[in-house]
């Protein structure tokens, strides 16, 4: 028996209010291409606190739009990490990231150099 396809938990308005906050939008936007940063690094790249990040990726985590990761040996196992699923990352052909959570689907136009 396969395992049913991951799907944010709530209805697109409670996704959306997650979404909204503008720090957990950033947040998606920095983690749209699969990468797992920690925490930490992730509010220094942001400028946010850590302890105000870790609730935000908790928040995000909640509503189904994360998960929680072991990125590996080499990675400081203090620390939490976290991923979008890949289920939910696309690129489109002109290089647009998308996040497709079913009902709401969020794109971010690729970053200039």
């Amino acid at each position: 028996m396969s395992a049913a396809p991951l799907r944010p938990v709530g209805t697109p308005l409670a996704i959306l209010r997650v979404m909204a906050d503008p720090m957990r939008h950033a947040v998606l936007r920095e983690m749209a291409e699969g990468s797992v940063p920690s925490v930490m690094v992730l509010a220094k790249r942001l400028g946010c606190h850590p302890d105000m990040m870790g609730r935000h990726l908790q928040r995000l985590q909640k509503a189904g739009l994360l998960i929680r990761v072991n990125p590996g040996k080499e990675a400081d196992q203090r620390s939490k990490y976290y991923q979008i699923p890949s289920t939910f990352r696309q690129v489109a052909p002109d290089g647009t990231r998308v996040l497709d959570f079913g009902s709401v689907v969020l794109r971010f136009e690729p970053r200039k150099s």
